[in-house]
């Protein structure tokens, strides 16, 4: 699914040292459509990708000209009923911290497609948690969700300060057997309302009208990720993680890893790609990824990344592992592979890592296509 929403374009919820205040963290193209609401907006609204927990809840993606928001939507569908609400959830992650006393509220779109209860509506449990342990969190509320798309709010104030990285919206599903598809998300901070959905932000146009999938790549197959969208998973243990224009490359946008020692893996400096679209058991995969070494202290000077396919939630078992090299002039990495297992859509990533040098390497669009 192409989840263009309110919004299209390109977002890097950057993982810094020191965070800055939520308004620095919001990506500059989502900025107009922030003026637009009350309070600060502390996520992503293009995104509605998110991780998800739950042995019995299977995850797709839904299109439609009739879904409000930007007709695109995920479908959760319960199997079996869970022994707690939060046997079965999404995380919506967040774009800012969270301190003591302030008010966050979450605005969605929603409806119910079929559900096991009296009334035949959804059970959809909302809290603003801390996605660790002790997973504390506030503002819970369980609603019950109609069968027509309708516009829920939750406003909670916070008894706790929650850091960025672990700064979550978490959706819970395991009430009831259930099918429930949630659509345009927003979350603002230091107000209570977001008195009803705003209108939709135009969507940012690619520059020069370039195409989403470039010439060499043309009749690659049917493309199973989103590589307009910078919604990655990024994590720094050591080193940097910069966002950056980069016109010398397709669509404009590229992210600097950079690190000045080795971590202790090589995964302590690493980008996680969701691949929106599930994959089969025997599918033929290429994996491409715009490359390019701004500096590297390896005998040639070229950076060097490994790579694999992986579930995007512990214990993160993958395939398709590839170590490469990375030339000093933007490039094409090519990675052909064979899925040794069905993997449900929205699960898995393309992870890659950058710590086993001291090195920076920008990256820029990544392409995720099944070729037969």
């Amino acid at each position: 699914m192409r989840a263009r929403h309110i919004l299209s374009g390109l977002a890097l919820p950057m993982l810094m040292l020191a965070a800055p205040p939520a308004a620095a963290q919001i990506p500059p193209e989502l900025q107009a459509f922030d003026e637009q609401l009350p309070g600060d907006l502390i996520n992503d609204p293009r995104d509605i990708v998110w991780p998800t927990q739950g042995t019995a809840l299977d995850v797709k993606g839904v299109q439609s000209a009739d879904i409000p928001g930007g007709g695109a939507a995920r479908s959760y569908e319960v199997k079996t009923k869970g022994p707690e609400l939060w046997s079965s959830q999404t995380h919506v992650p967040l774009l800012a911290p969270i301190e003591r006393g302030d008010t966050v509220t979450v605005g969605f779109y929603a409806r119910t497609v079929s559900a096991d209860t009296a009334d035949g509506k959804g059970l959809l449990g909302v809290r603003v948690q801390e996605n660790a342990p002790p997973y504390g969190g506030f503002g819970e509320k369980t609603l019950s969700i109609g069968p027509d798309w309708e516009w829920y709010e939750v406003t909670g104030t916070a008894n706790l300060p929650i850091k960025q990285k672990d700064a979550t919206i978490a959706l819970q599903f395991g009430a009831a057997k259930q099918t429930i598809e949630i659509g345009q998300t927003i979350v603002v901070k230091g107000a209570a309302s977001i008195l009803g959905a705003p209108k939709a932000a135009q969507e940012k146009p690619v520059a020069n009208d370039e195409p989403l999938i470039p010439a060499p790549l043309v009749g690659a197959g049917t493309l199973l990720n989103q590589p307009d969208m910078r919604n990655w998973q990024n994590s720094a243990v050591v080193g940097t993680i910069e966002a950056r224009e980069e016109p010398g490359i397709w669509l404009g946008h590229a992210t600097r890893f950079s690190l000045t020692e080795l971590g202790q893996n090589d995964w302590d400096l690493v980008a996680g790609i969701p691949i929106e679209q599930d994959i089969a058991a025997g599918d033929k995969l290429l994996i491409a990824i715009a490359a390019k070494t701004v500096s590297a202290q390896t005998p040639d000077g070229n950076g060097l990344v490994a790579m694999r396919i992986q579930d995007n939630t512990p214990p993160y078992d993958g395939f398709a592992e590839n170590i490469f090299k990375v030339g000093q002039k933007w490039q094409l990495i090519r990675i052909n592979t064979v899925a040794p297992r069905d993997i449900p859509a929205g699960s898995a990533q393309v992870a890659l890592h950058f710590a086993a040098e001291v090195q920076s390497i920008d990256i820029g669009p990544v392409y995720v296509f099944k070729t037969d």
